[in-house]
């Protein structure tokens, strides 16, 4: 094998006669010169010059490089220019849509500010505990947290570059949130205390036992009407014509469908939550019994002029358990129906 190498080596060695021999006939016609001739238009004299063949391909190549070049780059700028328009359509459309969601952001991280302070002044109009307060962490933990977790995430994305962060936009909302999930215990208090009102409230003496009526007698000192004598009138009197529907004014049991000649004439006592009780007094009709439960706003019975009177009207009573009575038209005023 090493002698067959020997052989092709020896073949095209420049020491071979025949392939030196090539080389000096290439090397003469390189050498050659040829003469130019360059005659000015409307001018008498001219010039020349010589060049050699090696340097007119010399120059040929040089020009077919450069023309090579200029090609390749002009098309490999065209179908660069297409991907960039490509790219730039691309995040044109990624870029309004993160535009958009930028300004969201602004707005969410408004109305949630005005959210907070909304209630953090209904927490302390409701005499809110301050132990509740001193569980939300400050406004700069809550910033540390929020940057902490989303460092740590980004050490754990793969599809980031070491040293790349995200956007701005995902720290300012993840601190958002942040922000939200701790002030939920202060949401909760409100909650807790406005749902407990609301059922206080559902369940009190606060509808009116009539739509409409003519208050005759308010609540407390007044001359009786039937004797001239001063006297402590313990509720209401709401005139209106006989039939007229009377209305429980709270959900509750009724205790006492009873009547009496010479006071309420026939009558209803309604026993409610929270050690209220109301009374409905000379009553035409009575459509309940006693231990029937009631809902607020149902009708229990008609206006009449039974019993004590001078004319048709509802005597209408509120008492607490441990209070004793107390003036109805302070509930009826209340302005929840």
């Amino acid at each position: 094998m090493k002698k067959k190498i020997k052989e092709i080596t020896s073949v095209f060695s420049q020491d071979n006669p025949k392939i030196k021999k090539q080389i000096d006939k290439v090397k003469e016609k390189g050498h050659q010169r040829m003469t130019i001739l360059v005659i000015p238009h409307g001018y008498d004299s001219s010039f020349h010059f010589q060049i050699s063949h090696f340097t007119i391909l010399f120059f040929l190549g040089l020009t077919l490089g450069l023309l090579s070049l200029a090609i390749y780059g002009i098309v490999g700028s065209n179908n660069t220019q297409t991907q960039i328009n490509q790219l730039s359509k691309i995040y044109g459309t990624y870029f309004d849509t993160y535009i958009t969601h930028a300004n969201q952001l602004e707005e969410m991280k408004e109305e949630y500010s005005k959210l907070n302070e909304n209630m953090l002044e209904l927490f302390t109009l409701i005499d809110g505990n301050d132990d509740e307060l001193l569980k939300i962490p400050a406004e700069d933990w809550i910033e540390s947290s929020a940057i902490e977790s989303l460092q740590k995430e980004e050490k754990e994305d793969k599809q980031l570059d070491v040293g790349r962060k995200y956007l701005s936009e995902i720290y300012e909302l993840r601190q958002l949130k942040h922000r939200m999930d701790n002030y939920q215990r202060l949401v909760e208090a409100n909650f807790q205390f406005l749902f407990q009102r609301s059922d206080i409230l559902s369940r009190s003496p606060l509808f009116n036992p009539m739509y409409s009526y003519n208050l005759t007698s308010p609540f407390g000192m007044r001359k009786s009407p039937t004797t001239g004598y001063w006297e402590y009138h313990d509720g209401l009197d709401m005139a209106n014509a006989v039939g007229t529907p009377i209305y429980a004014s709270a959900p509750g049991r009724v205790v006492r469908v009873t009547y009496s000649n010479v006071g309420y004439g026939h009558h209803i006592i309604i026993q409610h939550d929270f050690g209220f009780s109301t009374l409905y007094g000379h009553c035409s009709r009575i459509y309940v019994r006693s231990g029937q439960e009631v809902k607020a706003g149902e009708q229990i019975a008609e206006v009449g002029a039974t019993g004590n009177v001078t004319g048709p009207h509802l005597h209408y009573e509120i008492f607490i358990s441990e209070e004793g009575k107390t003036d109805p038209e302070q509930y009826m005023q209340a302005g929840v129906y």
